[in-house]
């Protein structure tokens, strides 16, 4: 008998019939002896649809930021329907069931509306509720503050509900089901031969989701690695016997098994980048921090840094920065520049890709930037500026260039190659 924590995302309880789909899958395993716990999102686009309510009332787009209370409480009724209409599509079915809000199942937060982090999970009543013999389906996205308030998790709150309560309940797996079939070598939809990776680790997922992969949530896969907590990520889609093989979608885990020459795990991108190139600055560490302190100050996240000599013995700074932020990021620099004394030269270059090349295979290894520069060189693609951490070398290339610089680096790092790992090493 093993306790499992399953998590069933907006498209796998999108309709009537997906519900009755993941309501078969549960009671199956229940009736194999497992006991099972079950994280649900809200269904389809409600989440979207109680937005726009709200703005209808309010009148404006920025509910959120005016109403943050109101909204967590609007919000987490999402959570609430499909819960419930899951409970009672497994009773039908034979197996008791019950479900919990986030509250209820004592998913601590703090008092941050709409982007909560949980400081505890007791659990106290799910572990109640599965040792008396029922499946216990709790509401993800959700919970309730310090300040006995319901909060919500933001981004890959859902994710973050069902990893928390598996370590919480130290339950033997946590699978995240999903509308694909598991973590990819790139985006199937622009790389055609992308294929399903079978083990990848905590870290490099991490990286990988926050370069763009939107299958797994980053803060999700953080938790598992600080608990030691293996995630599965495989598709709700599959139906029958078949979707009970324990070795399909993707394994995520601290010690993956892999193919000793296989450099790379994985390719992920995301658009709407800018860089930021200032010119004529004095030398010295007080310029890059007095920029940094600044930019961060007022808010501005910085991807990438490059400091170089310029002319004079002055020197050039290079910033990366989301370009929603390029407006802000300017005026704080010229700021900065001035009270530094800097010479007043700016350019800015929008319209960019940020491409992550992730994998612990590169670490140590000669030629890898060799080989994704020659790669990209002969894709005609150009590389506006690079960053390195020890499982990733991340490239900004224009936008209009990246479909072509997936491509190209995905076949040049032979991600296509089928990745074989023995089953009994994937199982989770």
């Amino acid at each position: 008998m093993a306790l499992l924590v399953q998590k069933y995302g907006g498209t796998s309880v999108g309709t009537p019939e997906r519900i009755q789909a993941v309501a078969d899958r549960v009671a199956r395993a229940r009736r194999r002896g497992d006991d099972v716990v079950v994280v649900v999102s809200a269904m389809g686009h409600t989440t979207d649809e109680l937005i726009e309510l709200a703005e209808a009332v309010t009148g404006g787009d920025t509910c959120t930021a005016d109403h943050p209370r109101e909204m967590d409480m609007l919000l987490s009724a999402g959570e609430r329907i499909s819960m419930a209409l899951l409970a009672m599509a497994i009773r039908e079915r034979g197996v008791e069931a019950r479900s919990l809000t986030g509250s209820q199942a004592a998913i601590i937060t703090d008092e941050s509306h709409t982007a909560a982090r949980i400081v505890e999970v007791r659990a106290d009543r799910v572990r109640e509720t599965v040792d008396g013999g029922s499946v216990a389906i709790v509401a993800g996205f959700q919970g309730v503050s310090t300040a006995r308030e319901i909060t919500t998790l933001g981004r890959g709150g859902s994710d973050t509900t069902a990893v928390a309560l598996a370590c919480a309940l130290q339950a033997d797996r946590c699978e995240i089901y999903t509308d694909v079939d598991g973590v990819f070598t790139c985006d199937p939809r622009r790389v055609p031969t992308a294929r399903i990776i079978p083990q990848i680790s905590h870290a490099e997922m991490v990286e990988m989701a926050q370069s763009g992969a939107q299958v797994m949530h980053a803060r999700a896969v953080d938790l598992g690695a600080r608990y030691g907590m293996d995630i599965r990520v495989l598709s709700s889609f599959v139906d029958g016997p078949e979707s009970d093989d324990p070795n399909r979608g993707t394994l995520i885990t601290e010690h993956p098994m892999a193919m000793e020459d296989l450099v790379l795990t994985g390719i992920a991108s995301s658009r709407g980048y800018a860089k930021l190139i200032l010119r004529g600055l004095p030398p010295g560490m007080r310029t890059p921090t007095d920029m940094l302190v600044a930019l961060a100050d007022a808010g501005v996240s910085v991807d990438m840094v490059t400091e170089a000599p310029d002319a004079d013995g002055r020197v050039l700074l290079q910033l990366t920065v989301r370009e929603d932020d390029l407006d802000r990021a300017k005026q704080v620099a010229a700021e900065v520049e001035a009270a530094l004394g800097g010479g007043g030269a700016m350019e800015e270059r929008g319209g960019l890709s940020r491409i992550a090349l992730v994998g612990s295979g590169m670490s140590g290894r000669p030629g890898v930037y060799a080989q994704a520069y020659r790669t990209l060189m002969d894709a005609g693609v150009e590389v506006e500026a690079v960053s390195t951490s020890s499982i990733s070398i991340t490239l900004l290339v224009h936008a209009d260039g990246e479909d072509a610089a997936l491509r190209a680096l995905h076949a040049g790092f032979s991600l296509d190659r089928p990745a074989e790992v023995p089953a009994v090493a994937a199982a989770g």
